[in-house]
């Protein structure tokens, strides 16, 4: 199944992914990392195996901070480096999204866009691509923007969540009634139960003429920035000086915050999917491969004595790692940092990197 010349793939992958520190840092976020052990990195598993199935390869653009280009080119040597939208500086989703749609405007002015983040595990199958095709043709012939929600299995306090009314659907699409970030268990566990609820899968999708407009409305003075200057400046080489000093002055936001959060032509498309996020230690564990004690380990050489439902990553496969007596512990060991905690807060990890940076520099950040 590909879709038509006017389907466009974002694969966004300029996040820092704190949350998995110490194996990905400023300089090898999570995206580049091979975390499943099985030589595929988050963007290698996004680009390959989600965009390319779908997409035609000209028309799959990655999104990502200036510093990880060369990395980007590396893991995808079949992608143009003319593909790679640069972020000269680290300012969250808006201003991202707000760029790529004037980018991919001066391509075509007609194209649809899927934003697909890289740290997702996404079941790549006939169904994820039915599910895409409908978003597609949807945001095709409505002027909307369109999130897609994953229908929670249980109670989750470390994802957001859309609440979608669908006695006001469009095409099949509910129409989005509030985003909720992060909840507390309770209110996660009636979320759940009301049946109105579902895991926000940070996936978005748009035609160009949508995206403009919405952004227009609810973050004009930084849409009117992008406007004056790629209305200015017509090619990359003429855009790239102004857009980078441009882009450094301006503020950090978040889509979900600045606009999803606020405009009224939101809808939701339910993804009926395999989908998983992995932002956090305890997340990858979900989806590792575990041993009968519930151990997921990818060391090479390793002795797993007394031990349970542990997560031990050893990332260079040149040491002999040896666990004994040790339950719901994550162990990570890189070459100059080592941790050895129990599973949970998945802010504790933010916590570490934020003592490191504080105590010894950027030495182990």
């Amino acid at each position: 199944m590909m879709l038509g010349e006017d389907c466009y793939c974002v694969i966004m992958a300029g996040g820092l992914g704190t949350r998995l520190w110490p194996l990905s840092r400023k300089g090898q976020p999570k995206q580049f990392i091979d975390f499943l052990g099985d030589g595929s990195t988050l963007l290698k598993r996004a680009y390959y195996q989600c965009a390319c199935k779908l997409f035609r390869q000209e028309n799959i653009f990655v999104a990502t901070n200036i510093e990880y280009c060369q990395e980007v080119s590396d893991q995808l040597p079949d992608m143009d480096p003319r593909q790679i939208i640069r972020e000269p500086a680290i300012r969250g989703t808006a201003p991202c999204t707000i760029m790529t749609a004037m980018n991919i405007e001066t391509l075509n002015p007609n194209a649809k866009v899927l934003m697909l983040p890289s740290d997702l595990l996404i079941g790549c199958d006939d169904n994820f691509m039915r599910s895409i095709q409908r978003g597609m043709d949807f945001v095709a012939n409505n002027d909307e923007l369109l999130t897609v929600g994953i229908v929670p299995t249980h109670p989750e306090t470390r994802f957001g969540y859309i609440q979608a009314d669908f006695s006001l659907q469009k095409e099949q699409m509910g129409k989005v009634r509030t985003f909720t970030e992060k909840p507390s268990i309770e209110f996660a566990r009636v979320f759940v139960e009301s049946g109105e609820f579902y895991w926000n899968s940070g996936m978005l999708m748009w035609n160009v003429k949508a995206m403009k407009e919405t952004a227009k409305h609810w973050l004009p003075e930084i849409y009117y920035q992008f406007e004056e200057l790629y209305s200015r400046y017509r090619t990359r080489d003429e855009r790239r000086k102004p857009l980078y000093s441009l882009y450094e002055a301006l503020p950090h936001i978040s889509i979900d915050y600045a606009i999803l959060e606020k405009a009224d032509n939101i809808y939701m498309l339910q993804g009926d999917f395999s989908w998983h996020d992995v932002e956090n230690w305890d997340l990858l564990y979900q989806v590792s491969k575990k041993d009968d004690s519930g151990n997921a380990v990818s060391a090479a050489n390793k002795l797993i004595h007394g031990s349970s439902r542990c997560l031990i990553v050893e990332n260079n496969n040149r040491k002999l790692i040896v666990a004994d007596g040790l339950e719901d512990y994550v162990v990570v060991d890189t070459d100059d940092v080592l941790i050895i905690c129990r599973k949970g807060d998945e802010n504790t990890f933010k916590t570490y990197v934020s003592e490191a940076q504080a105590q010894y520099g950027e030495q182990f950040t």
